[in-house]
């Protein structure tokens, strides 16, 4: 309700502006495009000299940062080895490496902690009084990601929250000393004389006024260090630097509680960190086992984390008769069907809705040394269908068509655990990311709709009839005896479970026998005693919620998808995001479009290209766009294709990266030069043309490096971004209606505004003018990287 009444006041404001504007009217019909001036290097020059003026006072704890910030995206990458899979998150942070070079003559020493936690409460501040003086001095003072002159790409509102990347031997003890007190109650004077002249740049700051206490996020990140640990001991390492890690956390909370809360002296700024869920990558610990009976004892004990990476099969492994075991205990493990209260945690989101709407576990990857055999197939996924600890999942497929037995199998089940009606109703999964994909077959599909369209699924998995009573959900008693693992022949293994805490449920059920078949989270189907399970009461039903909003597909350049267009119908009602990597030639984006009608985001990729729509000017249109195919090899054909804006979707295409170098020693596509220069000729010549593109990205080797400063005149270029829907709704609703009466009004009543009327004879044109006019600018980035 009140994300809809700031919506409608937000609307309404911008209604009363565009009422202004038309009673400016007759000069705004003649009013021409602004004039866009760029600065030049003189300019920039004299920019940088006042900056230093201002703030080169801070040199020396920007020298303490210097080379170990960059903006980029996070990864997880395992042990580094070429081949293994990597993983990036969508978006780029500030990660922040402190002792990740350990040589005799650049040891790491505690104070260089304190130097920097100092640096960031510094910038942070900076950042709060002057926001064009905080991206300066990463830039200039703390050398972000070796960027040379004009290769500089950071957003036009840079958030300073930073991932702090700490030692894995030290971490623990690093963490209590970066978060201490001492911080608050023990600062350095000259940290403490630095603060005082940040404030004193802050207009908004009086000598009586209240102070302001910044907070700043930080995540710590373990397991991911700027060096590749390949001792023999890394793995143990992994696992043991862990532990101290809940106490730790625990232990800061604890003391900052019992500080006394002072107020910020009047007229000065104070920064407080803010201690988020940490980042954990330990997917190189060695051992499945050891991963899952860590993972248990941390979700049991409500530890947060905002992503976890882990390793649920390893090559190493494979053969070992406890292997199964201790992949099935890491799907119930990860896939808990509790929901936690965040306010029990040590750790805290900065901001109260972040914090009401993230889940124990935030993001999950889960790697894995090949494919998933059907038993480990089926532990995921009977897990993940009632999970409450992670909203977003990645992994990895490894399937190929010509395993056809394998793909239906991972298919149906996929269906089962993220789009049944069962996941609906109770997964908290939002967001899920397939990679490696290498079939998509009709057969897929069909095997995946199967389970789609079924009342019931468990059923139509095991090849049961359905039952004479309808599956219902259960719970176990203590000591209950589990029989899994079942054979044709009649076989199986037995398991006493001792306690259980997760839902079972029935399917296939006669409703007399002693023995019952139920889907057990991690086990999948299992027979139990019928006096065992504990029936849940038929209560109110649960709500059942739309499936995934996001998806992602990478698909390998040889898969087979010809099923690709039919899943999308099934599953893309609920979409709002959808990226996909490899399209391949059958599905174009008008068709992605109509299978997915509620689409505000696509990302399509494909050989040097990555190109990202918006479609949030233009909901309502699918139906009426033009085909839009990219021209995936050929940057001077899509450079034209990007002017003739009177394609809709051309103006939806926000995004566009261009990719003409190398990716890495695999890659043997060659790139003749001549025909580089062309494209990138061809793309300044769309860049004149195109007011829509607001972010383009190209990457050239460095015999192209000459380009540089044409691509950069279009940097920060001002270009005209539509209206939204809402704020013309607005203005339209504040219209007078051109209807006429037949009859005097009984009473009377007051003279219409001069104004009001003058808005009676407002043509289609002119409120095209207006609309044109008050939309809001946009400014574009556009970076031009020489390697």
């Amino acid at each position: 309700m009140l994300t809809h009444t700031a919506a409608f006041i937000h609307a309404w404001r911008r209604a009363q502006q565009l009422a202004a504007t038309a009673r400016r009217l007759p000069a705004l019909l003649h009013v021409s495009a602004p004039v866009v001036t760029t600065y030049g290097r003189m300019e920039a020059s004299h920019a940088a000299i006042s900056m230093e003026q201002r703030w080169g006072f801070l040199n020396p704890w920007c020298q303490a940062l210097a080379h170990k910030v960059q903006y980029t995206r996070f990864r997880c990458e395992g042990s580094g080895r070429e081949g293994e899979p990597v993983w990036e998150s969508k978006g780029r942070q500030l990660q922040v490496a402190v002792g990740s070079q350990r040589h005799a003559q650049d040891a790491y020493i505690p104070s260089e902690l304190v130097r920097v936690r100092e640096a960031l409460a510094l910038l942070a501040a900076v950042a709060h009084v002057d926001h064009e003086a905080w991206k300066y001095l990463l830039h200039a003072h703390c050398k972000l990601n070796w960027w040379r002159d004009g290769e500089e790409n950071l957003p036009e509102r840079l958030p300073a929250r930073f991932v702090l990347k700490l030692p894995q031997e030290t971490v623990a003890d690093d963490l209590a000393r970066f978060f201490g007190v001492d911080h608050r109650e023990q600062p350095s004077g000259a940290y403490v004389e630095a603060m005082k002249r940040v404030a004193a740049f802050d207009h908004r700051l009086q000598p009586t006024s209240p102070g302001v206490d910044i907070e700043v996020p930080i995540r710590v990140a373990y397991g991911v260090a700027e060096e590749k640990l390949a001792a023999a001991g890394h793995p143990d390492q992994l696992i043991k630097g862990m532990r101290k890690m809940p106490r730790t956390e625990r232990n800061i909370r604890q003391e900052w509680d019992r500080l006394h809360t002072t107020d910020v002296e009047s007229g000065s700024i104070r920064c407080t960190f803010v201690l988020e869920p940490m980042v954990m990558d330990i997917q190189e610990s060695g051992s499945v086992a050891k991963t899952a009976g860590m993972m248990e004892r941390y979700v049991l004990n409500n530890f947060w984390f905002s992503l976890v990476s882990v390793k649920a099969k390893l090559a190493s492994e494979s053969g070992e008769p406890d292997t199964l075991i201790a992949f099935r205990q890491l799907m119930i493990a990860l896939f808990d069907g509790a929901r936690r209260d965040p306010a029990l945690a040590h750790t805290r989101y900065h901001g109260i809705a972040a914090q009401r709407s993230q889940l124990q576990l935030g993001k999950l990857v889960l790697h894995a040394d090949g494919a998933l055999d059907p038993l480990e197939t089926e532990a995921l996924f009977s897990s993940l269908v009632l999970n409450q600890t992670a909203q977003r999942l990645t992994a990895w497929v490894y399937l190929m068509s010509n395993e056809q037995d394998r793909t239906n199998i991972w298919w149906k089940w996929l269906a089962y655990g993220c789009f049944s009606k069962r996941a609906r109703t109770h997964s908290a999964l939002r967001s899920l990311e397939l990679n490696d994909i290498g079939s998509l077959s009709l057969a897929d599909v069909e095997a995946f709709l199967a389970i789609l369209d079924s009342e019931g699924p468990e059923e139509v998995l095991y090849g049961f009839p359905h039952g004479q009573v309808e599956g219902r959900d259960a719970t176990l008693k203590d000591g209950a005896l589990v029989q899994y693992d079942i054979q044709e022949h009649g076989q199986s293994r037995s398991l006493t479970f001792t306690s259980c805490r997760f839902l079972l449920h029935t399917f296939s059920d006669d409703g007399s026998s002693e023995w019952v078949n139920v889907l057990v989270p991690g086990f999948g189907r299992c027979l139990v005693r019928r006096s065992d399970l504990v029936f849940k009461s038929e209560s109110a039903p649960k709500a059942i919620r739309p499936s995934l909003s996001e998806l992602s597909l990478k698909f390998y350049e040889t898969a087979t998808m010809d099923g690709l267009t039919r899943f999308l119908a099934a599953v893309g009602s609920s979409l709002s995001s959808l990226k996909i990597a490899n399209p391949g030639d059958i599905v174009d984006t008008s068709v992605i479009l109509r299978c997915c009608p509620n689409l505000r985001e696509l990302t399509l990729s494909r050989g040097l290209i990555d190109m990202h729509f918006k479609f949030d000017q233009y909901r309502g249109l699918p139906q009426a766009i033009s085909t839009f195919r990219p021209h995936w090899e050929n940057i001077a054909a899509l450079a034209t294709s990007l002017t003739k804006e009177s394609n809709p979707l051309v103006k939806c295409i926000s995004e566009l990266r261009i990719r003409l170098v190398m990716s890495n020693e695999a890659d043997d596509r060659a790139y003749e030069s001549n025909e580089v220069r062309v494209w990138l000729d061809a793309l300044l010549q769309m860049l004149a043309v195109n007011k829509h593109l607001q972010y383009l990205e190209v990457k050239v080797s460095m015999e192209h490096s000459d380009y540089l400063d044409s691509f950069r005149r279009h940097h920060h270029e001002i270009i005209r971004h539509n209206l939204s829907l809402e704020s013309k709704i607005a203005f339209l609703s504040v219209l007078p209606n051109p209807r006429t009466p037949t009859e005097a009004p009984a009473k009377k009543k007051c003279a219409t505004l001069a104004s009001r009327r003058q808005l009676l004879n407002l043509g289609q044109t002119a409120l095209s003018k207006i609309f044109a006019y008050a939309a809001e600018p946009v400014t574009r980035r556009v970076c031009f990287r020489a390697f």
